[in-house]
């Protein structure tokens, strides 16, 4: 037999499971607030941009983009990981911040700090030489940098960044070296290929298909497990004899300890945009593919992805 003070904890606590039943179910009531962690015009800005173009569509209110960047993402993702965890804080976390930053800084913002709600995209790295360089296959380059060590002149676009990272991967793989070049960006870089200043680098579609169309530059392989929608003559690493593969993901993170409900139904609503035409126009505009994955599964591929650049950085830092 309970008491009366057991009965009142049994009541309270009823209470309390369907007061939060109730607020998961009416969510949301308020704008959403879509953090990005990096200055304006970027590839995750343009896509969270997409997302809030349609989001109100499914969500039943509008979903607003706020940059916060800095700290190489981690000012953004640190403000996200504070935030009260009722769902109306979410942000669009990349593989740039939340893997590589975060491994290399030892910074905590990685799959530890977050809930995982939806992957949207991702992009692979090109690893691409002007038209007229004398490679023409990824293996022809990298036979050259065996024979020549150090010789070939890589364009990277930052320490631990888009290319260099996709490069370390490759050198450590196929066991080779070369000399790395270091410019402010992905466009710097661009230029110095183009220029012959360097000999290539690992660049992104965005930038490199009008190059590839105008006949200024050859991409020579990809960094995906499957050739690209707009470059299908173009092989991925493992074909190429290398077992590395190197993506940039945007994906929808979210506060730990946010309710499983709201998470059900935020997952829902984003995997419904992804479906939604005029956000597949966009991303296509992009140079991009969709590549929806839920939270579970995404969790699953970010800790995989996790564990194989661990070993990268802790080989480049002994």
């Amino acid at each position: 037999m309970l008491g009366f003070k057991g009965g009142v904890l049994l009541a309270l606590l009823a209470t309390l499971i369907l007061g939060a039943a109730a607020t998961a179910q009416e969510f949301p009531t308020k704008p959403i607030e879509l953090i990005v962690p990096y200055a304006p015009g970027g590839s995750h800005d343009l896509t969270a941009r997409a997302l809030t173009s349609v989001a109100h569509q499914y969500l039943g209110q509008p979903m607003l983009v706020v940059l916060k960047p800095g700290g190489g993402g981690a000012v953004g993702s640190q403000y996200v990981i504070r935030a009260k965890p009722d769902g109306y804080t979410l942000m669009l976390g990349g593989s740039g911040p939340n893997t590589t930053f975060a491994l290399v800084q030892k910074a905590p913002i990685g799959p530890d700090q977050f809930t995982s709600i939806a992957r949207i995209n991702y992009s692979p790295a090109i690893f691409s030489v002007r038209a007229e360089a004398p490679w023409k296959t990824f293996r022809e380059a990298l036979d050259y940098m065996k024979k020549n060590p150090g010789k070939f002149n890589f364009a990277n676009t930052g320490t631990w960044g888009a290319a260099d990272f996709p490069m370390r991967m490759v050198a450590r793989a196929a066991g080779v070296e070369y000399n790395n070049i270091p410019f402010d960006g992905g466009g710097p870089a661009l230029l110095a290929v183009l220029g012959g200043h360097a000999d290539g680098s690992f660049l992104y579609t965005a930038q490199l298909l009008p190059q590839i169309g105008a006949g200024k530059m050859r991409a020579l392989v990809v960094t995906d497990t499957r050739r690209l929608r707009d470059l299908p003559n173009v092989p991925t690493l493992r074909e190429e004899g290398v077992d590395v593969v190197f993506t940039q993901w945007r994906s929808v993170l979210a506060p730990k300890g946010i309710p499983q409900a709201v998470v059900e139904k935020l997952e829902a609503a984003f995997k419904r945009m992804t479906e939604d035409s005029s956000f597949q126009a966009l991303i296509k505009q992009l140079g991009d593919e969709i590549q929806f994955q839920g939270g579970k599964e995404f969790e699953t591929t970010w800790r995989q992805e996790w564990d194989g650049f661990a070993k990268v950085v802790a080989s480049a830092q002994k």
